[in-house]
């Protein structure tokens, strides 16, 4: 049978063997790659090491330049407007000439700012249809600045055939809008297998070690990270064997690692620095408590890799949250910068070992159901079926 030919259009994807930009994008093309769909990938050059094109494994990844200078766009302290021009026109340039070239039948967008725009003059010139995948950064910036990054956003989401949310607050903030709600579907981005699998294969019993929390969140501003830095004193006053685990890097780090000797607190905490995703399973099916500190989420994929291995979740009461952790039921919510209130749910998570054991199968089953990389690609494909891009195979 004949593949369809999809051109993923995203801002972000692995940039060299060792890079984790993006790796839930890569994933999702590899799994259509292998289900039907033949997948092909623009996205930017950001690094000088990476390259201009590669082929990974049948996925053609072509890199637009734009001189970034080495630099994620989030990393400029201001707008970088001429390089934002090159990056919309190199962009364009390559998404119209790769779209021909490879004779595609639709483009999925990841991220409706900036790529969006790309992908929305792209398709308008083709005449081809649109999805749009919201991830949390994007919906976020046009939220918050407003003007024109909100307008490009509204436009993007007006001229998309369908959009996928990864999360029910993104679709409710959406709608007002104007975006018709039967163009919204709420989809995550999958979990590995591999996760839930390190949860079945858990032990229950401590085996003699001691009782571990980790935090698996970049070492940025934005995962408030020093937030169960400064929970810990408190916690280890009431329970002083328990050892906490950080792993993830990021600009903070310093920071971080500097905060917990100033606290005393360096020999309770051990910073693994990054960790490759593979890895990710084994140390997650290890802790028995998930820490995510996050002050936004689209839908965290971290905590439904922790559900899914089977680590007690306590995260911050935010909205993305709460549609998959019910507080004292599957997990603990706590109020975003308390850490007082942060050091009692772990406290209390600690000294009910029923309730952790009990919500473990519960939060893995609601992984299988719901997140697990086979049921997300199902339900992507039916969007691919509603955008009808299937019409114009030969």
């Amino acid at each position: 049978m004949q593949k369809i030919p999809i051109l993923f259009l995203t801002n972000a994807y692995p940039d060299f063997d060792t890079s984790y930009r993006g790796i839930f994008i890569k994933k999702m093309a590899t799994l259509l790659q292998k289900d039907g769909y033949n997948i092909t990938v623009i996205t930017p050059k950001i690094y000088k090491r990476s390259r201009f094109f590669e082929d990974q494994e049948g996925i053609k990844v072509y890199r637009f330049p734009f001189f970034s200078g080495d630099k994620l766009l989030i990393e400029y302290g201001r707008v970088p407007y001429l390089r934002m021009i090159i990056y919309y026109l190199t962009g364009f340039c390559l998404t119209l000439y790769v779209f021909l070239n490879n004779r595609c039948h639709a483009i999925h967008t990841h991220w409706a700012i900036p790529t969006g725009l790309i992908g929305l003059w792209a398709s308008k010139i083709l005449r081809k249809p649109m999805i749009v995948t919201i991830h949390g950064s994007d919906l976020r910036m046009a939220l918050e600045k407003k003007g024109v990054l909100k307008r490009i956003f509204t436009s993007v989401c007006l001229g998309a055939a369908h959009i996928q949310c990864v999360s029910e607050v993104q679709k409710r903030d959406i709608l007002p809008l104007g975006v018709p709600e039967n163009k919204i579907s709420v989809i995550p981005m999958g979990v590995d297998e591999a996760f839930y699998d390190s949860g079945e294969a858990r032990k229950t019993e401590v085996d003699n070690r001691p009782f571990t929390v980790l935090s698996n969140r970049n070492l940025l501003p934005i995962y408030n990270v020093s937030l169960l830095i400064r929970a810990i004193p408190m916690i280890i006053k009431e329970e002083p064997g328990i050892k906490f685990i950080i792993a993830g890097d990021g600009t903070d780090r310093e920071v971080l690692e500097r905060e917990a000797k100033d606290l005393k607190i360096d020999t309770h905490v051990e910073f693994l620095g990054r960790i490759p995703h593979e890895a990710m399973p084994a140390i997650l099916s290890k802790a028995d408590i998930y820490v995510s500190t996050s002050l936004y989420d689209g839908t965290s994929v971290s905590l439904l890799e922790a559900m899914g291995a089977g680590a007690f979740p306590v995260v911050t009461d935010i909205p993305s949250n709460r549609e998959w952790i019910s507080d004292g039921q599957n997990g603990f919510l706590f109020p975003v910068n308390d850490e007082k209130v942060l050091s009692r749910k772990i406290i209390d998570a600690i000294r009910d070992r029923g309730l952790i054991d009990r919500t473990r199968r519960l939060n893995q089953m609601i992984v299988e159901e719901q997140a697990l990389w086979p049921v997300c690609i199902e339900k992507i494909k039916q969007i691919y079926d509603k955008a009808n891009i299937t019409k114009n195979i030969e």
